[in-house]
């Protein structure tokens, strides 16, 4: 079921008309589609019925908000989980493939199956068989899509901070790989990597 336009109201006023058909309903949202460098990883979450968990979409946070809300996610969630499409993947299918790969991954690892996914944005999952809604900007609206838009976007800058070890030069601590003039210059003057997205527009 697609959703044609942005919708209103309170975060969670989706999940509260679902809760009442559905008791396992899983949020998926991605993290990274838009960077130069790095993997595209997507959050899955299930949270219980009627949870009151006060979340909001990641890119509101600052990390160390994020980093706080990612514990009270895995307190408070079903189950939860994560996957991700790494570059070789991106190259090959192109980044919207590679993203919708990655949320399938997530909901795939989920110990529970859910009966019923949110998906942020306005492209359903191919081959997962579960009933699915598309909801843009989901992670404003619905509590399981903010959840799991935090645990993919906190995971992915981990995940980052690791490469920043290994290219100290090219400050992927702090720009996590996104499209930054620090990151644009860093490649202009120190070259492209095999953890760059080649066929994005990389200068």
């Amino acid at each position: 079921m697609a959703t044609p336009k942005n919708r209103v109201g309170k975060i969670g006023d989706i999940e509260r008309r679902l809760w009442n058909y559905f008791k396992y309903i899983a949020g998926v949202d991605e993290a990274g589609r838009g960077a130069l460098a790095g993997p595209v990883y997507a959050g899955a979450v299930i949270l219980p019925p009627f949870s009151n968990i006060t979340v909001k979409d990641s890119k509101m946070l600052k990390p160390e908000e994020r980093e706080i809300l990612f514990e009270k996610i895995k307190e408070e969630a079903i189950c939860w989980s994560y996957g991700f499409a790494n570059v070789e993947e991106i190259e090959r299918f192109g980044i919207l493939k590679a993203t919708l790969l990655a949320m399938k991954r997530a909901i795939d690892s989920l110990r529970v199956k859910p009966e019923y996914i949110l998906v942020d944005g306005n492209i359903s999952i191919p081959d997962l068989y579960i009933p699915q809604e598309t909801v843009i900007r989901g992670d404003r609206y619905c509590l399981n899509v903010a959840s799991a838009s935090i645990v993919a976007k906190v995971l992915r800058d981990r995940y980052m901070r690791t490469l920043d070890e290994k290219y100290p030069d090219y400050g992927f601590g702090k720009h996590k790989g996104y499209a930054t003039k620090e990151h644009r210059e860093k490649i202009r003057s120190l070259g492209v990597l095999d953890i760059h997205r080649r066929r994005f527009r990389l200068l």
